[in-house]
């Protein structure tokens, strides 16, 4: 059986290291290769990633780019994007990650989501699902956040969209930061000084890397929540989804294995 994830970059994702490993230890016939596809070459190669492989994950910059090609579940059709595809259907599996990873968080709002791509709408979906109802989007092209906040209202969401130069004041009125963008993976700053963090009760950065805001959220005692949570559970859920969940338990020390 073959697997994939398609993205660009590539280089940092664990998934094939995951995959691969507990595919050995539960002596199941599979194959899950990394292949990187820029933007510009998307349209040209989608097709041969759907018909050759029985399932996939799609990452940054695909998410939304691939839901024209697959046949929607009602889920990824609400969010726009997709994030797993089995036999040539798309789910959303990072909202079901996202909500998971909070099961003994308690999250205040006002919320602030950093980020409009494919991360971003499924972690607002999951705030939708959480009954959340003050959220502030930042994003740096407004347009883009300002589209995400329109469709969103159809399931009856008010979000207040913000560029990302007033993040800082979205903070500000928050209690909540979600970081849903890479920022971060490459040692980047988000625009925000430690003093506008200092009243938030959670710092949730979708990197499971250590990033500068979980550094400065951690030194500040600001409870932190990195992605190596919410990679877990969307993880489980996709090998559900593939049909190849046979062994919980060896995934969870396969998981904890790699990624520790």
């Amino acid at each position: 059986m073959k697997f994939s994830i398609i993205g660009y970059p590539l280089a940092h994702s664990l998934s094939p290291r995951i995959y691969n490993t507990y595919f050995e230890r539960i002596s199941v016939n599979a194959r899950y290769t990394p292949l990187e596809i820029k933007p510009e070459e998307f349209e040209e190669r989608i097709w041969e990633v759907v018909r050759d492989f029985r399932g996939f994950n799609v990452t940054i910059p695909h998410k939304e780019r691939v839901t024209p090609f697959v046949e929607l579940d009602e889920e990824s059709r609400i969010i726009g994007a997709v994030n797993c595809v089995c036999e040539g259907k798309g789910h959303n599996t990072d909202w079901i990650g996202f909500l998971r990873s909070l099961r003994d968080i308690k999250l205040v709002e006002p919320v602030t989501v950093v980020g409009a791509g494919g991360a971003a709408r499924a972690i607002v979906f999951g705030l939708a699902k959480l009954n959340v109802k003050n959220i502030h989007l930042v994003n740096r092209t407004i347009e883009r956040a300002k589209h995400m906040a329109k469709l969103f209202s159809s399931i009856g969401l008010r979000i207040k969209v913000w560029d990302l130069p007033s993040l800082s004041r979205a903070v500000c009125e928050s209690y909540t930061l979600i970081n849903t963008t890479s920022l971060g993976l490459k040692g980047e700053n988000l625009p925000l000084k430690p003093d506008e963090m200092c009243h938030l009760t959670l710092v949730y950065d979708v990197i499971y890397s250590e990033t500068p805001l979980q550094t400065v959220a951690r030194k500040m005692g600001i409870p932190v929540v990195d992605g190596k949570a919410m990679l877990y559970h969307q993880a489980v859920e996709n090998l559900k989804i593939w049909r190849l969940l046979k062994d919980p338990k060896a995934f969870e020390e396969v998981f904890k294995e790699v990624v520790s």
